[in-house]
């Protein structure tokens, strides 16, 4: 008892104080891993869609172009055939890669080219579409891939189908 002839419970309420918190802690910890395995579903998500908007953007420019595709991503915005320049979710930088396939007939060729060495691949290809870069592995296959920058998104794409072999052009994969 305390002078005032009270009994003395400070020291539990802190212990039950302590223990909360604790308990809050320890159940944070659980949460944790699960809050990041729900963004990293969400990025490939938005990854998917964001390739797909790419490889739709680019039919249709060559659609309204008669047959001649873009150059670039960024007339792509300015024609209007994307909303906005989508960086990608899943890379550090929001960099892609460009997808283009050999302009030869017959060749079902798909090169993945980094946006500084794409000059020098018009003349020999078309841009059909975009790749990620980055190379962390998802926790789910598309088209039997599992690496982020084998997921290539191109104009005339089946996604039932697997992924055809894509060549990497001064990149690795």
């Amino acid at each position: 008892m305390n002078r005032a002839g009270r009994p003395r419970d400070g020291g539990y309420v802190m212990i039950v104080l302590m223990i909360a918190v604790t308990v809050l802690a320890v159940l944070l910890l659980m949460a944790v891993p699960l809050w990041q395995t729900e963004a990293q579903r969400e990025a490939e998500a938005e990854l998917i869609f964001r390739g797909r908007q790419y490889a739709n953007a680019i039919g249709l420019y060559v659609k309204s172009h008669n047959n001649l595709f873009p150059q670039s991503f960024e007339i792509l915005h300015l024609e209007k055939f994307l909303r906005q320049l989508y960086p990608d979710p899943v890379s550090a930088d929001g960099r892609w890669d460009m997808v283009f396939k050999d302009a030869a007939p017959g060749t079902a060729k798909y090169l993945i080219v980094p946006p500084h060495l794409a000059k020098a691949y018009f003349s020999r290809a078309v841009l059909v579409g975009v790749c990620s870069t980055s190379p962390e592995t998802g926790f789910r296959e598309y088209r039997g891939k599992k690496k982020y920058n084998e997921w290539a998104f191109y104009l005339g794409e089946n996604e039932n189908e697997k992924m055809p072999e894509l060549q990497y052009e001064g990149v690795g994969p």
